[in-house]
């Protein structure tokens, strides 16, 4: 990545349009994204329901203008549980998807935000896997779908969930864009017996992003 000192009008022209003056000069950035959700009628023709929506602050420090500088992100994640079982009696949740928003951060037309580097494995790896109770992930297949107006592909993995002492074989799809400035990225994970391939493109068709 190029972080050089950018010279001269288009350095004017970059900040002004950015926002991004008072990062140059030395100030604190701070970012937020637009939450990511899935609206209540698709919800109830699925069968899933909201179990949070949560704003996750972090920090980090990157290289521009030649000195280090402090951004501030504000992040979004919307989860949604899906359960069976005997309501009140052994009920317990088999399926969850999750819709995560993360604001770019560009500079000189590159991306301080890693997302923008990961395909849909890495996805996986890092928001999944990174749990430890997630393991022999495989590559199963892809397709196609449209989110959010944007045309993406959806990737589905085979992998194998450990809990309590208890094995499940799972699926798990991944899939990201770019939307109104955000990053969009979507997990389900489902028990390969629970086939909920269906309510996951309901879900898809239904996120809505407020930017």
């Amino acid at each position: 990545m190029n972080r050089k000192l950018i010279a001269g009008a288009f350095l004017t022209t970059l900040v002004l349009t950015s926002g991004c003056l008072g990062f140059i000069l030395g100030d604190t950035l701070e970012v937020s994204a637009s939450k990511a959700t899935v609206g209540d009628s698709t919800l109830s023709q699925t069968g899933y329901e909201k179990a949070k929506i949560d704003s996750i602050e972090a920090k980090r420090t990157f290289e521009a203008a030649g000195q280090s500088r402090e951004v501030r992100v504000t992040n979004w994640v919307a989860q949604y549980d899906k359960s069976i079982g005997i309501a009140g009696v052994a009920e317990q949740t088999a399926a969850k998807f999750v819709v995560v928003s993360s604001p770019n951060v560009e500079v000189a037309d590159k991306s301080f935000n890693p997302l923008d580097k990961f395909d849909n494995r890495e996805l996986v790896e890092k928001f999944v896997a990174g749990y430890g109770n997630i393991e022999d992930i495989e590559t199963v297949g892809s397709r196609q779908t449209t989110l959010l107006g944007t045309k993406t592909k959806v990737s589905e993995f085979s992998a194998t969930a450990r809990s309590h002492g208890a094995t499940v074989d799972v699926t798990i799809q991944a899939t990201k864009i770019k939307h109104d400035g955000d990053f969009i990225v979507v997990l389900a994970v489902y028990p390969e017996k629970l086939d909920e391939s269906d309510n996951v493109a309901r879900l898809l068709s239904g996120v809505q992003h407020q930017g």
